[in-house]
């Protein structure tokens, strides 16, 4: 019985010192906290991605061979954590939907991109509502759903890697590539 009172004892202690821990917030020198060890992922918002029972039996094959990117076929570039399409975005994919269209013994792989901001997750996640977004227009343009297929990169394959807007920007993208069937 006694064992058992300081068992109880010590396991209380133990538990007591680990919530007494966690509570605590990593703090610098002077008292204030470092940015970088606090996250607050509310400021992350959640992109639910709502795909289709019958996106996997429209989705074109992406495996095998090599795709590559075609005179013919504009990258279009997005904002900020956007999916959307701009209207100068709809008209790019709108000239390379009749491109798409004359050529149809091409199968056709929407890449999805975004900066290197924000977790692996999250831009793996915005790539692929990215590729989804513009696959779903050239759908609606008259371009085969069962030719064409979607990834998304997210940050990992970056085309620029300074920090700055302007390279963000370039990486914030979604690219079109080609193989023959």
């Amino acid at each position: 019985m006694k064992t058992r009172k300081i068992f109880i004892c010590l396991f209380s202690a133990l538990v007591a010192l680990t919530a007494a821990s966690c509570n605590k917030k990593n703090l610098k020198k002077g008292g204030a906290a470092a940015p970088e060890m606090i996250t607050d992922t509310s400021l992350n918002p959640v992109l639910e991605i709502m795909e289709s029972s019958d996106t996997a039996s429209t989705e074109g094959n992406i495996r095998g061979g090599e795709f590559s990117s075609a005179p013919s076929i504009e990258i279009v570039y997005f904002d900020f954590d956007k999916h959307g399409l701009s209207e100068n975005t709809r008209a790019t994919l709108q000239r390379n939907a009749e491109a798409l269209k004359a050529h149809r013994d091409w199968t056709v792989l929407v890449e999805g991109y975004c900066d290197s901001r924000g977790t692996v997750e999250y831009n793996l996640a915005l790539g692929q509502k990215r590729a989804k977004e513009v696959r779903d227009y050239y759908a609606r343009l008259g371009v085969p759903e069962a030719s064409m297929g979607t990834i998304s990169y997210g940050k990992e394959k970056p085309s620029c890697v300074e920090e700055t807007e302007a390279c963000w920007s370039e990486n914030r993208k979604a690219e079109t590539k080609v193989k023959l069937k």
